[in-house]
């Protein structure tokens, strides 16, 4: 995966010498500052109960025979509200699975591939309060040292999967708001240089929308010429390419610019409404192999009193993201009663694994 390229290593002294590094999940959420959403309760706040993660190795930048040494989490940056931490009596087990977040069931021990390894506990541990002004976190961030180190060493086709198991809380046991940053798909935009004035004045200008398998490329056009026929040169699997004049091959104004292949694109009408604006989408198909699958457009608009009698917009390029590669089991309950919870798919707070 693309993503891999983004690792966060951060050089961290020990007494053994080792270097420190920290993967981030998703992997490419190196790159993402938040959310956009949050987990209000997975997987340490959700009360006495057993909660499962299982994660694709496709998305864990951990060089196979590290050893984890740490789990970590950050906090929603977008809220203000504290949430007050409490102290748990808390056991985690890490282990594999030949599940994947698709296959992942809800019966917690049938998703382990072999038995977990008991990484810390049962032992206490204690929650510090989500942005707390007058005592904050580190980066947003809180780890969980482990006790028994976790040497990563999936066999081939298997993933990773991290269960906390919550024996009591300060809070009576019950579920409480503690909102850790929840990741969704990651989707950056990059766009070329300005498009060319029309007559009326204004600038087609287009925006594109972040995307993903199983939603809508979206393309929007401000300021184009009012209740004008337009046409969008749309190039699947290549970026944009160097700006290339339009002048010998339109006879448009030295401004104007062709900034995708054109010998490449599908092109397909459009028209602008009385304001100006207009918008083209179509669903992309809901096919996992069409995530990090790059997609660059341009818009062209028909202006009879601008030279050529046609004016452009910026071009743009949107790289497919993927809904986050894991899943969740979770059930209220006394972790040693408890057998099977409630899934939910491509559900992922945004977590940390601190490995050396």
């Amino acid at each position: 995966m693309k993503s891999r390229l983004f690792v966060l290593l951060l050089a961290v002294p020990t007494t053994n010498a080792l270097a420190q590094s920290l993967a981030i999940f998703p992997d490419e959420y190196v790159a993402v500052a938040e959310g956009p959403f949050n987990s209000p309760n997975y997987p340490l706040a959700y009360g006495l109960s057993r909660v499962q993660v299982l994660y694709d190795r496709t998305d864990i930048a951990i060089t196979n025979g590290s050893s984890i040494t740490k789990l970590g989490f950050r906090q929603d940056a977008t809220l203000t509200t504290m949430d007050a931490g409490r102290t748990l009596q808390l056991e985690v087990r890490m282990g594999y699975s030949n599940n994947t977040p698709a296959s992942m069931v809800t019966n917690f021990d049938n998703n382990y591939a072999a038995p977990p390894t008991t990484v810390f506990g049962p032992a206490t541990f204690v929650l510090p309060n989500l942005r707390d002004s007058n005592n904050p976190l580190p980066n947003g961030r809180f780890f969980l040292t482990l006790t028994t180190p976790f040497v990563y060493a999936p066999a081939p086709g298997q993933n990773l999967v991290v269960e906390y198991r919550i024996f009591g809380t300060s809070s009576g046991n019950a579920a409480f708001n503690y909102r850790l940053d929840r990741a969704d798909y990651y989707s950056p935009r990059t766009y070329g240089p300005a498009g060319c004035p029309h007559s009326g004045g204004g600038t087609p200008n287009m925006t594109l929308a972040g995307t993903r398998p199983g939603l809508a490329f979206s393309a929007s056009v401000n300021a184009a010429p009012t209740s004008a026929p337009g046409a969008i040169a749309l190039v699947t699997g290549y970026g944009m390419v160097t700006p290339y004049p339009l002048t010998g091959l339109l006879g448009t104004s030295p401004a104007c610019t062709g900034q995708v292949d054109i010998a490449l694109a599908g092109v397909f009408s459009m028209s602008s409404n009385t304001s100006g604006n207009s918008t083209w989408s179509f669903t992309i198909p809901n096919n996992p192999t069409l995530a990090d699958f790059v997609i660059s457009a341009q818009t062209a608009w028909l202006d009879f009193f601008s030279p050529g009698g046609v004016v452009v917009s910026n071009g743009g390029q949107v790289l497919t993201g993927a809904a986050p590669r894991t899943a969740i089991v979770a059930a209220s309950g006394n972790p040693t009663v408890v057998i099977t919870g409630t899934k939910s798919n491509n559900y992922c707070p945004v977590a940390f694994f601190e490995h050396q």
